[in-house]
């Protein structure tokens, strides 16, 4: 399945700063994404594409318990004037993925609208506004700047698809085989630590059983110098160990995980969003965990 239906062409003019940069592009739209070294990286989505590999579901988009469905997506690039074909493939091993660089711009292809073709979004909001959705920074920096604590603890090998309720709750995931999942889950028992992963300006449940709500869901939020804001989320904790609006410190625990309306396996649900201005763009959590590993291992 594919959709090339030509759109206004728009021009985003961006430069790197010290954290990532999300961008949602129709078919035509370009970014021109300035390094720190002052050159600029044009960057043109040609077109996108989604189809379904096999699914166990009698009809799309129609829920069915444990049901399985496997899917990929792609995206044509036009970098510098030459094309560029990057592919997913959801829910899989391959759903944690290396990001891609090239010309000196490393490119975190999240998405595309296609997938909604044969998925629906009745799961977490995470549908892109336009045909695709990438977060690019400047191969040369961190995804922020500075080093990420686990937020909970990192399964050990990396992580796999098998620890992400039952196999199918990744980022994008299909839920039941119909829903795309808008979070990561990580299956732990009720009462695994959940700890800040950077400084946390604010916090506060903003579902909570105490109000009447059927699940606890957590949001963090930080405010980065260079304008951007990262908003963090976790659902199904048993309780908050700190009160809610104190800040919390890097590394500090905030809550016990998991436990709560957690389904069939007990896990917990991540959320990563970065807001600029008016604008919030959902994000894969994998990027934030991909950093967590790397600094782990660089500890």
């Amino acid at each position: 399945m594919s959709d090339t239906t030509p759109t206004e062409r728009v021009v985003t003019r961006r430069i790197a700063r010290e954290t990532l940069t999300p961008v949602e592009m129709n078919h035509g739209d370009s970014l021109e994404f300035q390094l720190v070294s002052g050159e600029v990286v044009r960057i043109e989505l040609v077109s996108t594409s989604a189809h379904v590999v096999r699914t166990t579901l009698k009809h799309l988009k129609v829920e069915e318990n444990a049901a399985e469905t496997l899917y990929r997506f792609d995206c044509v690039l036009r970098i510098n004037g030459r094309e560029h074909l990057l592919e997913r493939e959801i829910p899989s091993q391959r759903s944690f993925y290396e990001p891609w660089e090239f010309d000196g711009v490393q490119i975190w292809f999240d998405a595309v609208e296609a997938i909604f073709e044969f998925l629906a979004e009745e799961h977490g909001a995470c549908r892109p506004k336009k045909h695709a959705r990438l977060a690019v920074q400047d191969a040369s920096l961190r995804i922020c700047p500075e080093t990420l604590h686990p937020w909970c603890p990192l399964p050990q090998g990396g992580l796999k698809i098998e620890q992400c309720y039952r196999r199918e709750d990744c980022w994008m995931g299909p839920y039941n085989g119909a829903s795309a999942h808008g979070g990561l889950d990580i299956n732990h028992p009720r009462g695994t630590p959940l700890w800040a992963p950077i400084d946390i300006h604010d916090h506060f449940y903003f579902n909570s059983l105490a109000m009447g709500h059927n699940n606890n869901r957590w949001r963090g939020i930080h405010r980065w110098p260079d304008g951007s804001e990262w908003i963090l989320q976790a659902h199904h904790m048993t309780e908050l160990t700190v009160p809610e609006h104190q800040p919390l410190k890097k590394g500090e625990q905030f809550a016990w995980g998991a436990g709560v309306l957690s389904g069939a396996v007990d896990h917990s649900h991540f959320v990563f969003k970065i807001r600029e201005g008016d604008d919030t763009i959902a994000l894969d959590p994998w990027i934030l965990f991909w950093q967590m590993y790397r600094d782990q291992n660089a500890s």
